[in-house]
């Protein structure tokens, strides 16, 4: 998968709107459509700004803003095993890092958590039960919807890191002053 199409889906996936996307940007819609779809490049710098704002996107509750069509066909099969293999990405990389620390700490190899990533196998409840107990919102993983509190604890979650690498901090510099006077 190439640059422009792995911006793409992620685009699909957390179902941001490009109009969003584009004012987050700095740019005009229409600019931002071209550089995705028609431009014969996706540059460096163009990527860096549209992957850290696609990581950093706050999940919004949008109430009154969209009319979405009511189907009877919700997903395409091969579709929704696409994205929900990019969920889990974007899980084991908020949560833990990486995809094998993801596969440890759910007692699957890695090479089964890969099944699951490319589609090649479907979770069963005990793989969901797992993903579940870690902390991950299964409707956003299953649908790709995440809810108002799932977004609540994931950003509770990162200051609670943020305070504990600066307690660390803290902590040595404390330490490095006692070794000091202590000599």
């Amino acid at each position: 998968m190439d640059r422009r199409q792995e911006i793409l889906t992620l685009i699909k996936t957390l179902g941001i709107s490009i109009n969003h996307l584009a004012g987050q940007l700095g740019l005009k819609t229409h600019t931002l459509n071209y550089l995705l779809h028609d431009s014969s490049a996706l540059d460096d710098e163009l990527y860096t700004q549209i992957k850290d704002v696609l990581d950093n996107y706050q999940y919004e509750l949008r109430l009154f803003n969209e009319q979405e069509e009511e189907t009877l066909d919700l997903f395409d099969e091969d579709e929704q095993h696409q994205f929900m293999g990019e969920r889990i990405r974007l899980f084991a990389r908020r949560k833990f890092g990486t995809l094998k620390k993801l596969a440890d700490a759910m007692e699957i190899s890695p090479q089964q958590l890969q099944q699951y990533i490319s589609g090649k196998r479907e979770p069963g409840s005990r793989i969901l039960m797992k993903f579940l107990k870690l902390g991950c919102d299964l409707n956003w993983l299953l649908g790709g919807r995440e809810s108002n509190e799932s977004y609540r604890i994931q950003k509770l979650e990162a200051r609670i890191k943020e305070l504990t690498k600066g307690l660390e901090e803290i902590s040595e510099k404390i330490n490095d002053l006692l070794r000091n006077q202590n000599r």
